[in-house]
């Protein structure tokens, strides 16, 4: 066992896996649902992001980034009266916006392999499944800061001195 696959097993122990730190309560869409309600469904829920569901599966992920550029304002306007997008999320569905391609994880994943694949697909986001397919949860990269923050702060005590010999500390307020 070389250094890299003592680090991947202790990170994947350390940080634990996407069960014990993805978000349990997720703002699912419907993919015939106007745009427009799905939008402020997710600003209501503080959330930039969720799964479309149809049937009990995953067909698609909706994010406000989405929304934004299928609205026309992912890039600059020089057209069209008052400079607005063209078309208006009123009149499209969130099977017209929504991303098909989409990546999954499963909560008895250790989270070291969610985050892999989140930086390998450029995704911010990944629905959990169970071992049926059906959404149970979320991983967003606030999931897995958290997790990375909590595992730190639980091996701080007991490592921080030896990785920060005599550099000063700031104890929060």
């Amino acid at each position: 066992m070389d250094d890299s696959d003592v680090f991947r097993k202790a990170a994947e122990t350390r940080f634990g896996t996407v069960g014990e730190a993805m978000t349990r309560n997720v703002v699912a869409m419907d993919p015939v649902m106007h745009a427009s309600d799905a939008a402020a469904m997710l600003t209501e829920a503080g959330v930039a992001g969720g799964p479309v569901v149809e049937g009990g599966r995953v067909v698609g992920m909706l994010t406000l980034r989405d929304l934004i550029e299928k609205e026309g304002h992912g890039a600059t306007q020089t057209t069209g009266p008052f400079l607005r997008g063209e078309r208006h999320l009123a009149n499209l569905t969130v099977a017209d916006v929504m991303t098909r391609e989409v990546f999954t994880t499963r909560q008895e994943w250790p989270l070291t392999r969610a985050l892999a694949l989140m930086d390998d697909t450029g995704v911010n986001r990944l629905p959990v499944l169970d071992r049926d397919d059906r959404p149970v949860g979320i991983l967003a990269r606030d999931d897995v800061l958290r997790a990375i923050a909590r595992a730190f702060h639980e091996c701080e005590p007991h490592v921080h001195p030896a990785l920060t010999p005599g550099l000063p500390r700031i104890e929060p307020d």
